[in-house]
């Protein structure tokens, strides 16, 4: 009895679809590789991007003051704001007077007002001061959101700067430290009191046109 010999023709198909399956696996790998190398400086600048915004918002997260008593601030916030712009406008007398306005109250259009507070130890002096040139902008397509006080405290050994801004979405005034104030040796409980009694003080004492 004679052993039947192997069918060739189904040989050669099992060969012939090895081949193209390992070509076609060669030219996936292939792409691939041309994909990565292709897409890696666009792939770095996301990196990039992403980090920065990370970055950003955990200096965010440091500038910001959580506020315990929020209606409390709202309204001391609210009633300061509409005082300091309705401020007269009072010229800076001296170019280190206008060059502390410059470096500190952009917008204010020179209704800046000055205080003094005692934060314990001893009276210092504090400037207030609304943007209402944003405001004003703001109000000129009916608009009521943008508000912001910018608040700056000069003692002997430093100068501190912090804001309060209206924030239109949860309809509440936030106060952060403004980004020159972010390596303060205060904790953040130490700023919403006396921030919160010098808006309140501003919108009793600060000199208004109306």
């Amino acid at each position: 009895m004679t052993e039947s010999k192997p069918d060739r023709t189904e040989m050669w198909k099992a060969v012939k679809w090895t081949m193209i399956l390992l070509v076609a696996l060669l030219t996936a790998v292939g792409v691939y590789k041309a994909y990565k190398i292709a897409t890696a400086p666009a792939r770095v600048v996301s990196d990039a991007a992403g980090s920065m915004k990370s970055g950003a918002s955990a200096v965010l997260n440091r500038l910001q003051v959580p506020i315990s008593k929020q209606r409390r601030f709202d309204s001391a916030a609210n009633r300061a704001f509409a005082r300091l712009n309705s401020m007269e406008s009072i010229p800076a007398e001296g170019v280190k007077t206008r060059g502390f306005r410059l470096a500190n109250f952009r917008g204010a259009q020179d209704r800046v007002c000055e205080l003094s507070y005692d934060f314990g130890a001893g009276e210092v002096p504090v400037y207030i001061a609304a943007d209402n040139a944003a405001h004003e902008a703001a109000k000129a397509v009916a608009a009521n959101t943008d508000r912001l006080i910018r608040i700056v405290v000069v003692s002997p050994e430093e100068t501190l700067g912090l804001n309060a801004e209206f924030d239109p979405l949860t309809k509440h005034w936030n106060l952060a430290w403004r980004p020159s104030s972010i390596s303060k040796p205060y904790a953040d409980s130490w700023a919403e009191g006396p921030i919160t009694e010098i808006l309140s003080l501003s919108a009793k004492s600060c000199p208004s046109e109306i």
